[in-house]
C-alpha cells in the first residue's frame, strides 16, 4: 500500500484467484483496496484479513440495520483486521453511532450521496441531513459521488475538513482528476483497473495523475 496515494481501489471481482493476484499487484500503487459483497460471499470473510497482510481494507458492506446487528457486524470485521468500514447513514443516527462505537480504531465511512442515477430520486436530496446526522454519530468520513462533481462541491462544503471517498470513476463517468479537484479526498476505482488489459499499469498511471495534484 501506499501511504501518498490517493487511489482506493474497488475489488469488485469474484474470480477469488484472480482477485487476491490483482490486490497484490496493484496494492503498491493504492492507499487503500475496498471489498464488497461480491468478492466476500465468493471467497468468505477470510479474504479480509488475507488482504489486510498487504494493504489496507476498506469493508464496503453498506450497513444499514439496527444498532445491535450493526455493531455484531462491525465486531466481527474489526476482528479480521480492516481498516474502514462502510455504513449506510439514513437508519440514524443511533444505528450509524453503534457503528462507530464497534468500529474502534477502524475508520467508519458513512454514505450521504450514491453514483448510480437512481440515487437522484431520494437519497442524493437529503445529503445535508445524512451529513449532519453522520457527523453527531462520529462517523470519519464520507462516501460522496466522484460523478457528479455539482453534489460533491456540496458535500465537500459542509463536510469540512472530513475525508470524503468517492466512487463512481471511470465505467460510471467521473474522472478521477476532476472528482479531486471538486473536493474528494480518495477516489474508488474498480471496473476502469481490473477490466483493463494491463490493469497495473492503469492503476499507476491514475496514481501518477493524482500525486500530481498533492
Amino acid at each position: 500500500m501506499s501511504d501518498g496515494s490517493r487511489l482506493i481501489l474497488a475489488l469488485d471481482l469474484v474470480d477469488v484467484g484472480r482477485a487476491l493476484r490483482m490486490a497484490q499487484d496493484i496494492s503498491p500503487h493504492c492507499f487503500a483496496i475496498k471489498v464488497n459483497w461480491p468478492i466476500i460471499l465468493h471467497a468468505g470473510p477470510q479474504i479480509i484479513r488475507e488482504i489486510s497482510r498487504f494493504s489496507r481494507v476498506i469493508c464496503d458492506l453498506k450497513l444499514a440495520d439496527i444498532p445491535n446487528t450493526n455493531r455484531l457486524i462491525v465486531e466481527r470485521v474489526r476482528e479480521l483486521g480492516a481498516w474502514g468500514v462502510i455504513a449506510h447513514s439514513f437508519v440514524g443516527q443511533d444505528s450509524l453511532r453503534a457503528v462507530v462505537e464497534a468500529a474502534g480504531d477502524m475508520k467508519v465511512f458513512s454514505v450521504v450521496a450514491m453514483s448510480h442515477p437512481g440515487a437522484s430520486d431520494l437519497l442524493n436530496r437529503f445529503h445535508d441531513m445524512l451529513i449532519d446526522i453522520s457527523m453527531k454519530a462520529g462517523v470519519y468520513g464520507f462516501v460522496a459521488p466522484g460523478n457528479n462533481e455539482a453534489v460533491l462541491r456540496q458535500i465537500r462544503a459542509r463536510a469540512g475538513g472530513m475525508k470524503i471517498i468517492s466512487p463512481g470513476i471511470g465505467a460510471q463517468g467521473g474522472d478521477e482528476v476532476s472528482a479531486v479537484a471538486a473536493g474528494a479526498d480518495y477516489v474508488i476505482v474498480g471496473r476502469k483497473i481490473y477490466q483493463a488489459s494491463d490493469p497495473v499499469k492503469v492503476a499507476m498511471e491514475i496514481d501518477q495523475r493524482l500525486s500530481m495534484m498533492l
